[in-house]
C-alpha cells in the first residue's frame, strides 16, 4: 500500500521566496521517501512548486480541484 500525503497551500505567486523553497523541498522529500502527493491541483504559486518538485523526483502526484455547488 502506498502512503499518501495531502498538502494544501496557496496558489498565489505573491508570497515570500522562502515559502517557494520550502514547498520545493517538501515536494522533493515526499517523492524521495516514496509517498504519493495529493495537492490542490493548480499550476500556480506554491502548489505548482510543490508538485513540480515531487514530479522531478519521480513522485506520484494527484491534483484535486473541488467544484463548488451553490444552492
Amino acid at each position: 500500500m502506498t502512503k499518501t500525503i495531502c498538502v494544501f497551500c496557496p496558489s498565489s505567486s505573491k508570497v515570500s521566496p522562502v515559502f517557494f523553497e520550502a514547498a520545493r523541498e517538501l515536494g522533493s522529500i515526499i517523492a524521495s521517501k516514496g509517498y504519493s502527493l495529493i495537492y490542490g491541483g493548480t499550476r500556480v504559486g506554491l502548489m505548482e512548486a510543490l508538485a513540480d518538485a515531487a514530479l522531478a523526483h519521480d513522485g506520484r502526484v494527484i491534483g484535486v480541484i473541488p467544484q463548488a455547488k451553490w444552492l
